[in-house]
């Protein structure tokens, strides 16, 4: 169908759904849409396309898609104060570090700056340390990519390197997921890039949140923290940071709060992403490297379906799979994997995943 837009006001779109801009002006996020572009909305997602010349859009929507129409721009007028203070300063990287609640819009938020950014011809380097809801690489993983483009959102990123945390949560791995962080920072720091974004969980309310993240800070030294709130949730924890670096915004109008059971839809569409055309592998343990340590059970039923992560020489990180049989006679390990080459070293994480990819209990 094809609907019409005035200018001065956004159409925002939940997923799936297919949109195409045929005549007008709008954007994404601070990025031009172009005219005859494709956006694909993804499920459980939502996207605000902001109208600054009369436009025709041709919207094809999925099961349980749909759209509306709303006055003005659904980005706050806050949001450009960090983009003003990041462009301000000399230092390359610049590193920058986003927190928010659950469903705060810190990915949008994240998409904004990046795009802003490179408007002013800066090369970026992505972090997401959302382990529950990664846009770049698979859930219960740390991943970045690197660009120099536009783009719609987070998921459009070209992934180039992870590592394996194996939780959903930092709650249950804090100290692997601050690892895993400080690492691909590392790493990205080699790429020269102009500025590293770093995207983090919703985990913030509470003495063990407000601890983590404190370390996170401490560990990743930031030059600038961005808070996205809806309210104060995030007053505790902005209280202990102070300084001139931290900055809080508002929350986008668009806000899309999504259930438990949507996060958890997301995440299994994340597994099915990266474990597509996947095929049962058999590994001799006498061939690699298993942690932790005596993580493999001796018995013949192990705990079934439990996700790992498959690793090639030093931190190339090949990919995830799922541990399906042992074979403790022969010393072998099949696992239901995408990942072609030879792995060195394999993690046992700590989420279960049935034969449909849905994440289960341990039986």
């Amino acid at each position: 169908m094809q609907q019409t837009i005035q200018p001065n006001k956004t159409l925002i779109v939940d997923g799936p759904a297919s949109v195409q801009l045929l005549t007008g002006k709008a954007e994404v996020f601070g990025s031009p849409f172009k005219e005859l572009q494709r956006v694909i909305v993804r499920e459980g997602k939502r996207t605000p396309f902001f109208v600054s010349e009369t436009a025709v859009f041709e919207v094809v929507l999925g099961a349980g898609a749909t759209t509306k129409e709303i006055m003005g721009n659904t980005v706050p007028e806050s949001w450009n104060k960090p983009v003003q203070v990041i462009l301000g300063l000399e230092k390359k990287p610049v590193v920058i570090l986003v927190l928010g609640a659950v469903d705060t819009g810190k990915s949008s938020f994240c998409t904004y700056i990046l795009n802003k950014m490179v408007e002013a011809k800066r090369r970026v380097a992505v972090l997401d340390g959302d382990l529950g809801q990664s846009d770049i690489g698979p859930c219960a993983s740390v991943g970045y990519a690197v660009t120099a483009k536009p783009i719609g959102e987070l998921y459009d990123l070209r992934y180039q390197n992870g590592y394996f945390i194996g939780a959903t949560s930092p709650s249950v791995a804090v100290a692997k997921t601050l690892e895993g962080l400080k690492t691909m920072m590392e790493e990205t720091i080699e790429r020269h890039t102009d500025a590293i974004l770093i995207n983090t969980d919703g985990f913030v309310v509470g003495n063990d949140a407000i601890r983590y993240k404190l370390n996170l800070v401490r560990e990743l030294k930031p030059d600038i923290v961005v808070g996205v709130q809806i309210q104060n949730e995030l007053e505790e924890l902005m209280s202990y940071l102070g300084g001139g670096g931290v900055l809080t915004v508002g929350a986008s109008e668009a806000l899309n709060v999504r259930s438990r059971e949507k996060r958890k839809i997301l995440r299994e569409m994340s597994y099915a992403k990266y474990l597509r055309n996947s095929k049962l592998q058999c590994y001799p343990l006498s061939q690699l490297t298993v942690e932790p340590r005596n993580a493999v059970p001796k018995t013949q039923k192990p705990e079934k379906g439990v996700l790992v992560g498959l690793y090639g020489r030093g931190n190339r990180f090949l990919g995830i799979g799922i541990l399906r049989a042992i074979n403790p006679t022969r010393r072998t390990l099949k696992v239901q994997t995408a990942v072609i080459t030879k792995p060195h070293r394999l993690i046992i994480g700590k989420v279960f995943l049935n034969h449909k990819l849905q994440e289960t209990q341990q039986d």
